[in-house]
């Protein structure tokens, strides 16, 4: 009996994720492990600046908070998961301050948002702590990068809001597979039918206690709306051309 075989499952030479933070990416990071198995060579999570091209030899997986920019100088399939902004928005506050609570990260940003409650965090502004996090976190990492540096280098070189949004949604369409957090089912069908696995993915990182978009008031959606308004631009463009089969992911 032969046990060279490998398992089934076409895995390519370099599966990039881009990994949106509270986009279920450690969910889906994990399924890709468990489909893979052994084939599967994960590249250490680092920091987007700490990524170094002298160390990629012999990975063929990187799943980490890194930016459009990034994920094409490593090159391979990307792939990524979008979510509805405010959603986003409310499941990272409250993840800050599940964090504080919990003594795993006691920093700025988890400070503010154990400080605040939801009404007076949305009108926080100015506070540099808060800039990777929330404001337009999607739109910035698939436009370019969301680090600062990177934000302050493309506004000095006249990248408006329009713009951005107009780069993001171009960079998208290279993406091998584009999910949304909230259609999950979609996202499994095209794993299975792009690698031919068997894929799966379970739930992880979820914040335990937290208020939905419909328990908030009209004047806290509004604020939130301000941080994440380029953010609700690019998914509902997205969402118009998938649907208008435009382009394809899920």
């Amino acid at each position: 009996m032969d046990t060279s075989a490998s398992p089934p499952g076409r895995l390519p030479d370099r599966i990039v994720h881009v990994h949106i933070p509270k986009t279920a990416g450690t969910a889906l990071a994990a399924a890709f492990r468990r489909a893979f198995g052994e084939r599967l060579r994960a590249y250490a999570p680092r920091f987007e600046v700490d990524f170094d091209p002298a160390g990629y030899g012999g990975c063929n997986f990187f799943s980490g908070h890194i930016g459009y920019q990034t994920a094409m100088a490593i090159g391979g399939d990307m792939i990524t998961v979008l979510r509805d902004p405010v959603d986003r928005f409310l499941s990272t506050y409250y993840f800050l301050r599940q964090l504080h609570a919990s003594g795993d990260e006691i920093s700025p940003k988890t400070s503010l948002a154990a400080r605040h409650g939801i009404d007076a965090f949305v009108r926080i502004a100015d506070e540099p702590a808060l800039e990777l996090d929330f404001d337009n976190r999607m739109a910035w990492q698939i436009g370019f990068s969301h680090r600062p540096e990177a934000r302050r280098s493309l506004m000095a070189r006249g990248v408006d809001g329009d713009e951005l949004v107009r780069m993001a949604i171009a960079n998208l369409r290279q993406f091998k597979i584009v999910g949304m957090q909230e259609d999950p089912e979609a996202l499994v069908r095209a794993m299975r039918r792009e690698y031919a696995i068997d894929f799966s993915v379970e739930r992880m990182n979820v914040t335990r206690t937290r208020a939905s978009v419909r328990d908030l008031p009209s004047a806290t959606i509004d604020r939130i709306h301000r941080w994440v308004e380029l953010d609700l631009r690019l998914v509902h463009e997205w969402v118009r051309i998938v649907e208008t089969g435009v382009a394809a992911a899920v």
